[in-house]
């Protein structure tokens, strides 16, 4: 393991509030594991330098902690144009209380769009099957996908395998064998749409 002060600025950083949050979120790292959607191993290899803290990951260790991306890396703002802060004012878990929390949201520079047709399955854990994904009457839906490079701690991936025509979508723990891949992309953002809207 490396000591605090041959790691980059980031990492260190990333460290020291990773420190301080740990005690005031009170969070287990199985905790933050399960809402990043990365394995433990995953955040420690950030956490030592043994995974490249790229941009993407900066900003989704940001939104987990409650902190401003530049306070992690203050390098990091030549790729904020390419990131959108929304805020959100209620969370699912508790809708009856107003809330003003900073969502950052890294938009990759090459996004490759996909319409999610009827057929399409969705693999998720324990379901080895898959099942059926089916669009809203009407509607249609578009998945924005980046290069694996790009995203490589997705949770989502959209991949074709070889000598088939279709591609799925895996939750990362569901992926086929790597000799079986032809395409894969992580899936970063999805949403309905009204099919009329897409006209033109």
């Amino acid at each position: 393991m490396k000591k605090a002060h041959e790691l980059p600025q980031a990492v260190n950083n990333l460290r020291a509030i990773w420190d301080q949050k740990k005690v005031e979120m009170k969070f287990t790292q199985v905790e933050a594991a399960a809402k990043l959607g990365w394995s433990q191993g995953a955040i420690s290899h950030y956490l030592n330098n043994i995974t490249d803290l790229g941009p993407a990951a900066v900003v989704k260790f940001a939104n987990f902690l409650g902190v401003d991306p530049l306070e992690i890396d203050p390098d990091i703002a030549e790729f904020l144009p390419n990131t959108q802060t929304i805020v959100a004012e209620r969370t699912s878990s508790n809708f009856s209380k107003k809330i003003n929390k900073k969502i950052h949201h890294s938009q990759t520079k090459t996004q490759l769009k996909i319409i999610v047709e009827d057929g399409t399955l969705i693999f998720y854990p324990d379901q080895k099957h898959g099942q059926t994904f089916n669009t809203r009457p009407g509607e249609i839906c578009v998945m924005k996908v980046c290069s694996e490079k790009e995203a490589p701690e997705s949770s989502w991936w959209f991949i074709q395998k070889k000598n088939e025509t279709a591609g799925h979508v895996y939750y990362y723990t569901e992926t086929p064998p790597k000799a079986e891949i032809d395409k894969k992309y992580a899936v970063n953002f999805m949403s309905w749409i009204a099919a009329n809207r897409t006209r033109g």
